[in-house]
Protein backbone atom coordinates (compact mmCIF):
# COMPACT_ATOMS: atom_id res chain seq x y z
CA UNK A 1 0.00 0.00 0.00
CA UNK A 2 1.54 3.61 -1.09
CA UNK A 3 1.09 6.10 1.72
CA UNK A 4 -0.45 9.13 0.58
CA UNK A 5 1.90 11.23 1.75
CA UNK A 6 5.08 10.23 1.72
CA UNK A 7 4.29 7.99 -1.42
CA UNK A 8 6.73 5.37 0.73
CA UNK A 9 5.93 1.66 -0.19
CA UNK A 10 4.18 -0.29 2.81
CA UNK A 11 3.45 -4.18 2.97
CA UNK A 12 -0.82 -4.38 2.56
CA UNK A 13 -1.39 -4.90 5.88
CA UNK A 14 0.60 -2.05 7.68
CA UNK A 15 -1.94 0.19 9.81
CA UNK A 16 0.65 3.10 9.67
CA UNK A 17 3.44 4.18 6.96
CA UNK A 18 7.03 3.15 8.49
CA UNK A 19 8.46 6.44 7.34
CA UNK A 20 6.05 9.19 7.96
CA UNK A 21 3.96 7.54 10.17
CA UNK A 22 0.91 8.39 8.61
CA UNK A 23 -2.73 6.50 9.34
CA UNK A 24 -2.96 3.95 6.13
CA UNK A 25 -6.07 1.62 7.40
CA UNK A 26 -8.32 4.49 9.40
CA UNK A 27 -10.55 1.41 10.23
CA UNK A 28 -8.12 -0.25 12.65
CA UNK A 29 -6.74 2.75 14.33
CA UNK A 30 -9.65 4.66 14.38
CA UNK A 31 -10.41 7.87 13.01
CA UNK A 32 -8.78 11.12 14.51
CA UNK A 33 -10.30 13.64 17.03
CA UNK A 34 -10.26 16.20 14.21
CA UNK A 35 -12.38 14.18 12.04
CA UNK A 36 -14.54 13.19 14.71
CA UNK A 37 -15.19 16.68 15.61
CA UNK A 38 -15.79 17.69 12.12
CA UNK A 39 -18.49 15.22 11.53
CA UNK A 40 -19.99 15.60 14.61
CA UNK A 41 -20.15 19.60 13.38
CA UNK A 42 -21.32 18.75 9.90
CA UNK A 43 -24.60 16.88 11.46
CA UNK A 44 -25.16 18.98 13.71
CA UNK A 45 -25.49 21.51 10.55
CA UNK A 46 -27.62 18.95 8.60
CA UNK A 47 -29.90 18.05 11.72
CA UNK A 48 -30.50 22.10 12.04
CA UNK A 49 -30.86 22.85 8.49
CA UNK A 50 -33.66 20.04 8.17
CA UNK A 51 -35.65 21.10 11.51
CA UNK A 52 -35.61 24.66 10.30
CA UNK A 53 -36.84 23.62 7.11
CA UNK A 54 -39.70 21.52 8.30
CA UNK A 55 -40.32 24.32 11.07
CA UNK A 56 -40.64 27.04 8.45
CA UNK A 57 -42.33 24.65 6.33
CA UNK A 58 -45.23 23.61 8.87
CA UNK A 59 -46.06 27.04 10.41
CA UNK A 60 -46.17 28.36 6.67
CA UNK A 61 -48.49 25.80 5.51
CA UNK A 62 -50.70 25.77 8.46
CA UNK A 63 -51.09 29.70 8.96
CA UNK A 64 -51.60 30.09 5.08
CA UNK A 65 -53.64 26.88 4.15
CA UNK A 66 -55.07 25.97 7.00
CA UNK A 67 -55.79 28.18 8.95
CA UNK A 68 -57.43 30.46 6.64
CA UNK A 69 -59.75 32.69 8.40
CA UNK A 70 -56.71 33.57 10.68
CA UNK A 71 -56.26 37.70 9.71
CA UNK A 72 -52.43 37.89 8.93
CA UNK A 73 -50.58 39.35 6.30
CA UNK A 74 -47.90 37.75 4.28
CA UNK A 75 -45.36 39.71 5.93
CA UNK A 76 -46.90 38.43 9.58
CA UNK A 77 -46.99 34.75 8.32
CA UNK A 78 -42.93 34.74 6.90
CA UNK A 79 -42.32 36.22 10.43
CA UNK A 80 -44.16 33.46 12.24
CA UNK A 81 -42.60 30.85 9.38
CA UNK A 82 -38.92 32.53 10.44
CA UNK A 83 -39.62 31.57 14.20
CA UNK A 84 -40.86 28.13 13.67
CA UNK A 85 -37.54 27.73 11.58
CA UNK A 86 -35.46 28.70 14.94
CA UNK A 87 -37.41 26.37 16.80
CA UNK A 88 -37.49 23.80 14.25
CA UNK A 89 -33.53 24.40 14.44
CA UNK A 90 -33.62 23.50 18.43
CA UNK A 91 -35.23 20.74 17.77
CA UNK A 92 -32.73 19.08 15.41
CA UNK A 93 -30.22 19.22 17.34
CA UNK A 94 -32.08 17.94 20.52
CA UNK A 95 -32.68 14.84 18.20
CA UNK A 96 -29.04 15.12 17.44
CA UNK A 97 -28.13 14.71 21.61
CA UNK A 98 -30.95 12.27 21.81
CA UNK A 99 -29.76 10.24 19.52
CA UNK A 100 -26.18 10.43 20.71
CA UNK A 101 -26.80 9.58 24.22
Amino acid sequence: MQCPVCNNLNAATDVRCFQCNTTLIHETAGHSEGYRKTTQELDARVYSGVGAFFGFCLVAVFLKFILPGVTLDDREIYLAAAVGAGIGGFIGRAFLRARFK
